[in-house]
């Protein structure tokens, strides 16, 4: 199994020090750099980035999907790649909050920690 690197999780122009860690806003995957971002999509848009290590569809070039005979985008899933690890992308569903309908789309996350 392997580990993931800095620019895997966080995008292009990732750097740490001991003390720090710098993420670069242009690197992260659905999001439009601001000053005014808000912290929850800081958030989704570091856990898209790290999401596209472990699923996806398979793009060519164009960044369009790359599809099999029936016309279905070609998915991959690394999921069970990595040591300590694993995030997946669940069905979006749609609900309703204030009368507002939105598409809920979750990540799961599962950390794993080695038995000292």
């Amino acid at each position: 199994m392997e580990s993931l690197s800095l620019t895997q999780l966080f995008g292009e122009g990732t750097t740490q020090t001991e003390n720090t860690l710098v993420i670069s806003k242009h690197s992260l995957f659905g999001l439009t750099p601001s000053t005014n971002n808000t912290p929850e999509s800081l958030l989704a848009a570091i856990l898209l980035t790290a999401l596209q290590n472990f699923q996806g569809v398979i793009t060519d070039e164009n960044n369009q999907p790359i599809t099999d005979e029936n016309n279905q985008p070609i998915t991959f899933d690394n999921s069970d790649a990595f040591e300590l690890i694993k995030i997946i992308e669940w069905k979006p569903f749609q609900l309703f909050r204030s009368n507002q309908s939105y598409i809920n789309h979750q990540i799961i996350v599962f950390q794993y920690a080695k038995n000292q």
